[in-house]
Order: structure tokens, then C-alpha cells, then sequence
């Protein structure tokens, strides 16, 4: 199958090229009798949304890949909803080339080869306990021998209480100019077993990171490591929470008993980059049996799977001390292991307590 291009750049089209592609290229919008049956690929620069109806009437028999181009959280969900209604696939701002190339597989059904020890923790709310969660089990995981690396990737808070002398905002000149080594994430803070980069200190570049900084930084993190957590926080609009939503194939969602309605937001946002609920593995934090969100009424009401619900634990008593009873200690034991067997890792830890 060919692929038609009108308004890609052309490093994805090389990375469509290199993914084995056959692309053709176009400066205006091809003729109908040269796409027949195959792939379109255009972008919101090229094709004003108005305009989606006449391009679906134009490619009838055309898979069409539609590229959004402006950035933001609200703005492209009525046009996704709208490329759904004409049966054209949609791409969200801030999708790479990478990315690209993995939605056209999958369209295509072709066999995907994903990198699978990346883990992305997110939350429902600042101060949720994203970077407890993350750091909590990369403690387990790393207790089981495996090399684990945590990434703050968090652009609006970086997780730690002090200015250290590595931590992303730092780290970034060298993901901008592509030449991280190995070294360098050997580098990282060295805590409960695990290697740990602190997040951005510099809030007012937030906006500034690149998806395909992310998108390095990751790839070069999955290859010093045998499993990767990426922390990134609660605040959907930057380029980490994007690039690391739609490239890790587990999601740990962190929530609070009252957060109910910003879950159905986020989830809905979710929707947009093609994820179901079902693809979450929810932990209800703070929680409580009068509470009105429990495992039951998460996983009936939104759909989501529920990892485990964590108590109040007394201020300032870290989450690894938290006095998990055996059957909780049980719960988060058996979810590491079948976390781990798909990314082909063996688990053995079987007696010990989760927070030993």
C-alpha cells in the first residue's frame, strides 16, 4: 500500500520511509484516481476542519489519516468526534513521527514492535501522589534485582524538595542536541535501589519542551534500564504528558475518593489519543470506606480497573512506610507481577512485604 503526503515535514516522512513505507510525497492535495485505496495523510494546516466533509467526499475509498496541528486540551476534541462521524482517522497535536508510524500499523494491522518496560504514572489532581506511587514500586522492582530507572517528567512540579545537580531542566541540553549516554543515567540519584531524575526546577520553559526531546529521552532511558516509570503529573498540556501517554503501554492512574468528575474528564481527553478505560490501572489514594468512589463503584460507573486503594497514612510518614496489611501487600505483589511478564521480566518476590 502507498502512502499519500501533503503537509508532513519531511523527518517523518523519512521516519515513514525508514518504518518501510512506500510514501509519495505531494505539494497539493493528490487526484482521487491516484489514491483509490490507499493511505492519505494530510494535516489541519492543509485541510481546514470545515473542509473534512469535502475531503472524505473526495477519498471515498481512502484510508485518510488526519493530523490536528493546534495545541491545546479542548480545542480538538470536537474534531476528533467529527473525523469519527466521516471515518477518518485522527492524529492529536503533539503526535511525532514515531507515533505516526505506529497508528499506521495498527490501522494497517501490521505487527507492532513496541519497547514494553516503559510504566507512565499520571494523576487526577496536583499532589495526588504520582512520584510516591512511581518511587514506591520502582522500590519493589528494583528489591527484585531488575534496574529501574524513575523520570520526573512532570514539567509544572518537579517531585523533589531541593535544587539537586541532576534533574531534567538540567538534563535537557543534552536530550535537545541527541547526546545522552550512558553515563548519564547512571548519574541520576541513586534511591532505594533505584536511579531517579528530578523533574523541571525551571516552570516558566514548560511550554517549551519539545515532543521529540521526550520522545529521545525515553528511548534512551528504555535502553539503560530494564523498566522505566515515568512521572507525569497531573497537567495533560505539555509535550512529557503527551509523548509519554501514547508511547508507554501501561498506565498507572493515580486518583482521590472525590476526584469523580475529573476523572470522566480526563478519561474523555483520554479517548481523544485512542484510549479506553480498561487501559488504566486505577489507585484510589486517601482512601476510606465512607468514601463513594470504591474498586466497585470506579470499575461500574467508568470502566476502569482498579490497581489498589491505598488508606490515609498519618502526615509525614512516607508512602514506602505505609503499613499495608497482607492482603494489600498481596494485591500490589501480584499487579508488579503481571505488569512485569509482559515486559518478558520474571518477578520473585513472593513473601516479602511490598514496603520492606
Amino acid at each position: 500500500m502507498k502512502i499519500f503526503a501533503n503537509g508532513l515535514d519531511a523527518f517523518t516522512v523519512n521516519e515513514l520511509k525508514a518504518a518501510g513505507f512506500t510514501v509519495v510525497v505531494q505539494n497539493v492535495m493528490p487526484e482521487q484516481s491516484q489514491v483509490q485505496e490507499n493511505l492519505l495523510i494530510t494535516t489541519s494546516d492543509i485541510v481546514k476542519t470545515q473542509e473534512l466533509e469535502g475531503l472524505r467526499q473526495d477519498y471515498p475509498d481512502a484510508i485518510i489519516l488526519y493530523l490536528y496541528m493546534d495545541k491545546g486540551v479542548r480545542n480538538y476534541q470536537i474534531v476528533h468526534i467529527k473525523c469519527q462521524t466521516l471515518g477518518i482517522n485522527f492524529m492529536p497535536p503533539r503526535t511525532t513521527a514515531t507515533i505516526i508510524v505506529d497508528k499506521i500499523r495498527l490501522i494497517l494491522k501490521d505487527d507492532l514492535a513496541f519497547s514494553d518496560n516503559l510504566i507512565a504514572c499520571l494523576g487526577s489532581g496536583n499532589g495526588i501522589g504520582c512520584t510516591s506511587v512511581a518511587k514506591a514500586i520502582a522500590k519493589r522492582i528494583a528489591a527484585d534485582g531488575k534496574k529501574v530507572i524513575v523520570l520526573g517528567l512532570n514539567l509544572y512540579d518537579p517531585g523533589y524538595d531541593f535544587k539537586p545537580e541532576v534533574s531534567l531542566d538540567l538534563l535537557r541540553p543534552r536530550m535537545t542536541g541527541r547526546i545522552l549516554k550512558d553515563e548519564d543515567f547512571n548519574n541520576f540519584i541513586k534511591q532505594d535501589g533505584y536511579l531517579y531524575l528530578p523533574g523541571n526546577f525551571d516552570y516558566l520553559s514548560a511550554q517549551d519542551y519539545q515532543e521529540e526531546e521526550i520522545e529521545y529521552l525515553l528511548s534512551r532511558a528504555k535502553e539503560n534500564a530494564d523498566v522505566v516509570i515515568a512521572d507525569i503529573g497531573a497537567i495533560p498540556e505539555s509535550a512529557a504528558w503527551y509523548v509519554t501517554m501514547q508511547k508507554a503501554p501501561i498506565h498507572i492512574l493515580i486518583t482521590h475518593p472525590r476526584h469523580f468528575y475529573r476523572l470522566e474528564q480526563l478519561l474523555d481527553l483520554a479517548s481523544h489519543l485512542d484510549f479506553q478505560p480498561h487501559d488504566f490501572l486505577a489507585i484510589i489514594n486517601r482512601s476510606t470506606s465512607d468514601n463513594l468512589m470504591t474498586s466497585k463503584s470506579l470499575s461500574s460507573r467508568l470502566g476502569v480497573e482498579v490497581f489498589m486503594e491505598l488508606p490515609i497514612y498519618n502526615a509525614g510518614l512516607a508512602l514506602d512506610q505505609l503499613p499495608l496489611d497482607r492482603k494489600e501487600t498481596h494485591i500490589m505483589d501480584e499487579k508488579i507481577r503481571q505488569m512485569l511478564a509482559t515486559m518478558n521480566l520474571e518477578y520473585s518476590q513472593k513473601k516479602k512485604g511490598l514496603f520492606s
